[in-house]
């Protein structure tokens, strides 16, 4: 059993991993590539408290509700890519250290924080959840960075003359598949990358340091543990050596081997294998009765409080922008404050976008903090491709509705404007009709008027100067991220006009 456990560990990470290359266009993929974020409980109930509906609820996560009501923490020992990663690269000790109790709460009080947020409405969950950081790491941190390496290494096979030609035939099968077309560049990179690290070094610290005292997913699913009948189980063999509680690398178990923590258990079967009087085994029994949290009163208030305030504090004029008219979010988005409620910020979106367009990119504070590492457009970086409507079919929560590419075309996301006093055929007086020949659209939503224009090496010229039809554009963003000046563009798009989905 306990290598079958790492045999599902294994599987479940490939699977994950695997669902990651194919959320990639032209979007094929058998299985649905946002599996794993559709079965996160948690993800689910917060994006349907924060939203008021039930709607976003899916199937697969109720199916893992019912899981952990039978099998408590299963998940976190079995299914966790995450949990997977951190138990690969673990190197902590498994001593019980004091005051291990008080910390394990401490994922406790993250899931009240979530649950407090979600009732006024601000979306929390997805900061903490194992699945979403996951993603999000692997779409701005580690994916940018095997694509960096392989192409590295196929420039330095490409230089030996016996296999050159080999190598080249190799990378182009591989564009597409595995590499993309163009290399991903994303916004936040850095500090997304620098969370999953620290969450990585805590493990030096103590074995599964997140999981233990800080996921908000395994809280979540530690409150069925009072439900469990598939549980740890100890004969009348047992001697109290203690080998079974030094081995546990959630510390789930009794100095003296002889009791569970159920909330904790994560079914690993460490302690089956360790025990030297064979008296540890795993089965079917009576439900596990009376929770073991006991955490107090004031610590839960506190909690709920803080989520609270932070939630008020992110909605308040303080921390929001101005203008968010750059603003700019993916097609089929709903409105702004049904997209805030219902966006868990996992970035699918925008893994799947950079292998289109590439223009969807995480909020840093454009959008305010309440809109922290949500998607946006951002045109300098890339275009939102007309025949894609991917960003739809991959979110799990509705905050981007799918739709076909067809009502993709009646959709605006904004409307690009030109800006004269950088506009090449506008300030200069030199010809340039760039953002013209990159327009997508079968009428052309950019229109080149002849005009005299101000030289600059002096005298006037007679140009073709751009304008914008604003009936005609669907602020796609190709004209802005075409446009060849360095630094500030000569076209630039704001959110007016936009299109934005009604929920009923």
């Amino acid at each position: 059993m306990r290598v079958l456990r790492r045999i599902s560990q294994a599987v479940f990470l490939v699977l994950f991993v695997y669902l990651f290359f194919r959320a990639a266009y032209p979007l094929t993929s058998r299985i649905p590539v946002n599996i794993f974020l559709a079965a996160d409980p948690l993800l689910s109930f917060s994006a349907a408290l924060s939203a008021r509906t039930l709607a976003v609820i899916t199937v697969p996560a109720l199916i893992m509700v019912a899981t952990a009501l039978l099998f408590g923490r299963l998940f976190c020992g079995w299914v966790c890519p995450l949990g997977t990663v951190i138990d690969g690269c673990a190197t902590g000790t498994a001593e019980r250290p004091q005051g291990d109790a008080g910390l394990k709460r401490l994922k406790y009080a993250v899931l009240v924080f979530i649950a407090a947020a979600a009732i006024v409405s601000v979306q929390a969950a997805g900061w903490g959840d194992p699945i979403a950081l996951l993603t999000r790491t692997m779409t701005v941190g580690i994916y940018p960075l095997f694509v960096l390496a392989v192409e590295g290494l196929f420039s330095l096979l490409a230089s030996l003359p016996l296999i050159s030609r080999a190598v080249f035939s190799a990378e182009i099968a591989l564009r597409g598949v595995i590499l993309p077309v163009d290399a991903p560049r994303f916004t936040a990179a850095a500090a997304v990358v620098l969370i999953f690290i620290a969450l990585l070094a805590a493990g030096m610290l103590r074995r599964r340091f997140w999981c233990r005292y800080l996921c908000p997913l395994g809280a979540f699913y530690g409150l069925g543990a009072a439900l469990r009948v598939f549980k740890r189980r100890v004969s009348a063999g047992c001697t109290a050596c203690g080998a079974c509680a030094a081995g546990c690398r959630m510390q789930a178990i009794s100095p003296d081997g002889r009791s569970t923590d159920q909330s904790e258990c994560i079914t690993c079967l460490d302690c089956v294998a360790v025990c030297p009087q064979s008296a540890v085994s795993f089965g079917f029994g009576k439900i596990a009765g009376k929770h073991p949290y006991d955490g107090s009163r004031r610590r839960f208030i506190a909690a709920g409080a803080a989520g609270l305030v932070a939630a008020g504090l992110s909605g308040t004029a303080m921390t929001k922008p101005r203008d968010r008219g750059t603003v700019i979010r993916p097609p089929g988005a709903v409105q702004e404050q049904s997209f805030l409620d219902r966006c868990i910020r996992c970035g699918a979106c925008i893994r799947v976008c950079s292998t289109s367009g590439g223009g969807l990119q995480f909020a840093t504070l454009q959008a305010g903090l309440e809109g922290l590492w949500t998607p946006l457009l951002i045109p300098e970086t890339g275009y939102c491709e007309l025949n894609c409507v991917m960003c739809g079919e991959v979110c799990p929560t509705g905050a981007i509705q799918p739709m076909t590419s067809e009502e993709r075309l009646t959709v605006k996301l904004g409307t690009a404007h030109v800006n004269r006093d950088r506009c090449i055929p506008w300030y200069s007086g030199e010809p340039c009709t760039v953002c013209k020949e990159h327009c997508p659209l079968p009428e052309n939503a950019i229109l080149l008027v002849r005009g005299e224009t101000e030289h600059s090496s002096g005298g006037h010229r007679t140009v073709q100067r751009p304008f914008v039809d604003e009936t005609r554009c669907i602020g796609c963003g190709m004209c802005v991220s075409a446009c060849p000046l360095e630094g500030e563009r000569g076209i630039f798009l704001t959110n007016a006009n936009e299109t934005r989905l009604l929920l009923f």
